[in-house]
């Protein structure tokens, strides 16, 4: 073999050798890897005393947020906490007792009151007797008053020093702030309600009235890597809601309907819409399902408030005004095969459904594309309680309607580009509807057509920051369109079926909720899913009822009690873990819900439903106009040109990542609903539209919430 041989085999081996590290390194399994924290720069305080020898306490690092102080603590020993804390400047002296502390997070003091200057810091540890540490540390008197009244914003979600978002209040304007500005080397990327976002740390200006998602993602991979589930993936989400009035204006030719100064999300995890929003009777012809989440609210209190279903477990109302989902255990979570097989008389026999308002089918255990004799034994069943219930609206939410969700969008989804001839064509993208070989179908089984609006990953990213989660609203939207155009399904019901969080599709790594409990005393830590933003789940509320006939709000939860400590946990328990750190350092997990009342608190703070629920309330501004209306597409001016509306526009949105302005124009009333889904989430943009009476006027978007018009054209 000649030296030059050798050399290109060499040469061949060292570049695949080469490759196969890249990917490997790119690519493999780097869950287990350790990424410790890049230390940033904050003041250290200066030990003064550290007299212990056993436990060589002292305070290292500490930060200002306000009047709060967070201190970092460094020893050789464990079991340390609880601590007593006194900080003396000036001759006073402020004590805290019984202070918590626990990994992952630095010793906390929320209310110090100090001037401007230095101060003394004592530190006992009350785990082992005689440690205890005295530091000089320094305080900006110009900073004390950053951070709002804790009374004039809410926080829930993660809490630990990965994310600490907070409102910072300067020259009357407010901003949203990281004051933990976590880095380890990861990828990381921020993002406010789904959109990625620059220098939260900062500070980004926001509105107040408002509530804001900011979710935080780490990966030791490019971010667009997120469904490589063996790679190392860190979560945050804090959700904050800021206190204040929307000052958005209205036209001289259109009224805005505001978000009311009235409104809020709950400041605690129970939500209060079925108490807070003023009372009114469900709009017109709409169908609103969703379930009651307080244990102490009766039933009649959410069909005064808008809703006209309730779910079948949820109180002592009329049959016909409860919704129910028939999920696989309906079947004793038998499959397809076993359905398949039974012969007419047995199906016909399951079919004895109560005359609920709603019916849904969940069998989620089966192919959503159901073989023949499945579709064969459905119209069977359907039958029977179409013939028993034939006021019943009647859906297949896991078999889909006749046109089911393309889930369009420009990170990888459906390609809006190649389902502009379905106007020009409209019929079925789902063969659940073929007719069979004896004449029969699902075609007139149903009568009601849900479109899913489940929040979608956010990754991909594009250049602008935008992921698939962007577009849910949109797709939905041209699905309905092109449900309604199919000839057999003209008289149906069209609604949004959603839900308030994001399902893992990944092996998403879990978001950390903390839970602050009472009796006993301790921090609670149990493991969520992120929650979808405020403003998508207004803007899925009010466009489905402006738009089209409703939504249908499923919940994985029941109706809660207001005990805050009625958690009960267990290591075999539902869920996705939870970790319990209680105050004294003492009290077993065992304890926690020893003395709870009633059923279980509530596992996460809801807004979303709240945001649902305040739609709804916003719809029944223009129930005058949306009853009866007809649906029309605004022309709009983008870049000094004006862009005409065309049938497919909902797909021309998504391509251009457009605005989308619509109307409802009844007589000489119009309503006009627009968002956009794809600007920054803080950005606010004045846009001209014309009305179809030739009227041109401007509306007002901030980020990506919806914005609601009326008015009265003038012909």
């Amino acid at each position: 073999m000649s030296k030059t041989t050798l050399i290109w085999i060499a040469g061949v081996l060292l570049f695949l050798t080469g490759s196969g590290l890249w990917v490997w390194n790119r690519f493999g399994p780097s869950e287990g890897r350790s990424y410790p924290e890049i230390i940033n720069a904050l003041p250290v305080a200066q030990t003064i005393d550290s007299s212990s020898s056993a436990c060589d306490l002292v305070v290292r690092r500490y930060k200002q947020i306000g009047r709060e102080m967070q201190f970092e603590l460094a020893s050789n020993a464990g079991g340390l906490a609880p601590y007593n804390v006194e900080i003396s400047q000036n001759g006073k002296t402020q004590q805290f007792k019984d202070i918590p502390h626990r990994y992952g997070t630095w010793l906390t003091l929320p209310n110090v009151d100090l001037a401007n200057g230095e101060a003394n810091i004592k530190v006992t540890s009350l785990g082992l007797q005689g440690c205890e540490t005295t530091a000089l540390i320094s305080f900006d008197g110009a900073r004390k008053n950053e951070i709002p009244d804790p009374q004039s914003w809410i926080r829930y979600g993660s809490k630990d020093n990965f994310l600490d978002i907070r409102p910072v209040l300067k020259d009357g304007k407010f901003f949203l702030k990281d004051f933990a500005s976590y880095e380890d080397g990861r990828t990381k990327v921020v993002m406010i309600d789904g959109i990625v976002v620059k220098d939260i740390e900062k500070g980004i200006e926001v509105k107040p009235g408002l509530l804001y998602s900011v979710t935080a993602r780490w990966i030791d991979a490019p971010y667009n890597d997120w469904w490589n589930n063996v790679k190392n993936r860190s979560v945050r989400q804090q959700n904050i809601w800021i206190a204040g009035k929307e000052h958005a204006k209205s036209s001289s030719a259109l009224t805005r309907i505001n978000i009311p100064e009235w409104f809020s999300p709950s400041p605690t995890l129970n939500v209060q819409f079925d108490t807070k929003i003023p009372e009114f009777q469900p709009i017109s012809g709409k169908l609103v399902a969703m379930y009651r989440m307080n244990d102490d609210v009766p039933a009649s209190n959410y069909y005064n408030r808008g809703i006209s279903y309730l779910a079948n477990v949820d109180g002592d109302q009329q049959i016909s005004k409860m919704h129910y989902t028939a999920t696989p255990n309906y079947f004793s979570d038998k499959d397809e095969n076993w359905f398949g097989k039974l012969s007419k008389p047995e199906v016909e026999g399951m079919a004895g459904a109560p005359g609920f308002g709603v019916y849904a089918y969940d069998f989620e255990f089966w192919n959503q594309h159901y073989p023949a004799e499945v579709k064969q034994r459905l119209i069977w069943f359907s039958d029977v309680i179409k013939k028993n219930h034939p006021k019943m609206y009647l859906m297949d939410y896991w078999g889909g309607g006749a046109y089911t969700n393309p889930h369009i969008n420009t990170v990888g989804g459906a390609n809006p580009k190649d389902l502009m001839k379905d106007y020009q064509e409209p019929k079925a993208n789902n063969s659940n509807f073929d007719v069979l070989p004896n004449g029969e179908s699902l075609r007139n089984t149903f009568n009601t057509t849900p479109i899913d609006v489940y929040p979608k990953p956010m990754f991909p990213i594009d250049d602008k920051g935008n992921s698939a989660n962007n577009f849910v609203l949109l797709s939905a939207l041209h699905s309905l369109r092109i449900n309604k155009l199919i000839p057999y399904q003209k008289n149906n019901k069209f609604i949004f079926y959603g839900w308030n969080r994001y399902m893992p599709l990944y092996k998403d790594p879990i978001n950390p909720w903390s839970y602050n409990l009472t009796d006993p005393k301790g921090e609670l830590i149990m493991n969520q899913l992120e929650m979808m933003p405020a403003s998508q789940a207004l803007s899925f509320s009010l466009f489905s009822l402006v738009l089209f006939d409703g939504f249908y709000l499923w919940h994985d939860g029941g109706a809660a009690s207001r005990d805050p400590n009625a958690y009960h946990v267990s290591k075999d328990g539902p869920g996705w873990g939870y970790e319990w750190y209680p105050a004294d350092n003492k009290t077993p997990e065992s304890e926690v819900g020893r003395n709870a009342k009633g059923k279980g608190a509530p596992w996460y703070w809801d807004f979303p439903t709240e945001y649902y629920a305040l739609g709804n309330w916003m719809a029944k501004r223009v129930e005058d106009v949306i009853v009866g209306g007809t649906n029309v597409d605004l022309t709009f001016e983008r870049d000094g040109n004006w862009v005409e509306p065309k049938k497919e526009q909902a797909l021309l949105a998504i391509d251009q990542k457009l605005p989308f302005v619509t109307a409802i124009v009844k007589d000489k009333k119009i309503a006009v609903l627009a968002i956009d889904t794809f600007q920054s989430p803080t950005a606010s943009k004045t846009l001209k539209v014309r009305l179809p009476d030739g009227t041109e006027t401007s509306i007002e978007m901030y980020g990506n919430w919806p914005s609601l018009y009326r008015g009265i054209l003038k012909k």
